[in-house]
């Protein structure tokens, strides 16, 4: 593929473009179409190799030159938001499940899913409860054979 006729700009205007960028990931996208403009790299795996991509990065890069030209290459990446569900879906699933629990994360699945009709993966369900700092809770371990009446007793000889 001959990349120096597909890419429109200039070594010049490429190399202007990239010494703009303020980001250093919007600067490596720029760089990596020089390389291949110049003919520094010959494919786009050399041309990744240059900036310290792999070769997928590499070809993404230049999926987004040909659908959407520089424009496209300069798009800012997506900023993540809070997920799926408002701030007062969140503190209702807090409340939830501060008061009933829930012994998995197929757990919590199933009640974003009945109360708030918000499908999430397990992996999106773990996510979300690592950000709102959610642990599962287990209990320790208790003898079978202790005798509650004796345990509160001592409790209350033990306090005097």
């Amino acid at each position: 593929m001959n990349y120096a006729q597909i890419i429109s700009e200039t070594e010049a205007e490429l190399k202007e473009t990239e010494d703009r960028q303020k980001l250093v990931q919007l600067q490596k996208r720029v760089r990596f179409l020089r390389a291949l403009k110049s003919g520094e790299a010959h494919t786009q795996a050399q041309a990744g190799a240059v900036v310290g991509w792999e070769l997928r990065q590499s070809q993404k890069i230049w999926q987004y030159y040909r659908a959407g030209g520089m424009e496209a290459v300069l798009r800012k990446p997506k900023r993540w938001g809070f997920g799926k569900l408002s701030s007062r879906q969140l503190a209702h699933l807090q409340n939830h499940l501060r008061e009933f629990g829930a012994a998995d994360l197929a757990a919590v699945q199933r009640i974003c899913q009945a109360q708030f009709n918000v499908t999430y993966t397990i992996g999106g369900v773990s996510a979300l409860c690592a950000r709102l700092r959610i642990k599962l809770k287990t209990a320790r371990a208790v003898n079978i054979k202790q005798d509650a009446n004796k345990v509160e007793t001592y409790k209350k000889t033990l306090a005097s």
